[in-house]
């Protein structure tokens, strides 16, 4: 969605937002310098709540904590913080142990379990996305831990000049959050990734401590409407297609 002045044509601002099964999420929102301070975001943004209004979804986003302008822009439209994020990145990878048995590359065939599990963790739904992620060959990686046949925990990754992010991952367990990362980070794209943990996963985030994770920035999820709270370890990116 963009907004452009009338009179000079010129782009004024823009923003991302993706409509999916269950809510719609807000990505990268941005105005040009000549127009800070005129309310371009505000219109842009009222104008997406309009649409998942109209839809009768929650409007979802995971932003920068420290970017107090966008916090302020969001909370004063009615989203509501709900679960805070550490940014963290390994430089050093020796520390990390070899993963637990039962992990492998996740394949098409286990499109159905990955979509069942996100729904029954996190209340949300959005096959399409992770059609995208296991079919894509510009560089997603997607693993999968099995228990009794079932899928328990998923984890995606980026490896692009651009971009290398985990994410989004979503698991029943820390014990799985762990072993899935340690595969991610165990194969060698080059670069060091960085990764969104839950600030309350305790455990989580000690264990990367151990492994010698340090934090670069903090996000938060924000929602606008209806939220179900997470019956497990979500891990989601700062990039909009996987908010």
């Amino acid at each position: 969605m963009v907004a452009v002045d009338r009179e000079t044509d010129q782009l004024m601002g823009s923003c991302f937002y993706h409509p999916r099964e269950t809510h719609v999420s807000l990505g990268i929102m941005n105005a040009h310098p000549d127009w800070f301070g005129h309310g371009v975001a505000r219109t842009l943004l009222e104008e997406v709540c309009r649409v998942a209004d109209a839809d009768g979804k929650p409007l979802r986003l995971v932003s920068s904590a420290l970017n107090l302008d966008s916090y302020s822009l969001y909370t004063r439209a009615g989203f509501v913080p709900r679960s805070f994020f550490q940014d963290m990145v390994i430089e050093d990878v020796s520390r990390v142990p070899r993963p637990a048995s039962g992990i492998r590359s996740a394949i098409l065939d286990d499109l159905p379990g990955i979509v069942a599990l996100e729904e029954r963790v996190s209340g949300i739904r959005r096959e399409k996305d992770w059609h995208y992620f296991l079919t894509d060959d510009h560089g997603w990686r997607v693993v999968v831990k099995e228990a009794g046949g079932t899928v328990n925990g998923v984890l995606a990754s980026i490896d692009h000049a651009g971009s290398r992010l985990l994410g989004p991952g979503v698991m029943v367990e820390e014990e799985t959050a762990q072993s899935l990362i340690a595969n991610q980070l165990q194969t060698d794209r080059g670069g060091n990734p960085v990764f969104l943990v839950p600030a309350t996963s305790k455990g989580l985030v000690q264990t990367m401590y151990s492994w010698g994770a340090r934090n670069c920035e903090l996000h938060v999820a924000q929602c606008r409407g209806e939220w179900v709270e997470p019956q497990g370890v979500v891990m989601p990116t700062f990039m909009p297609e996987t908010s």
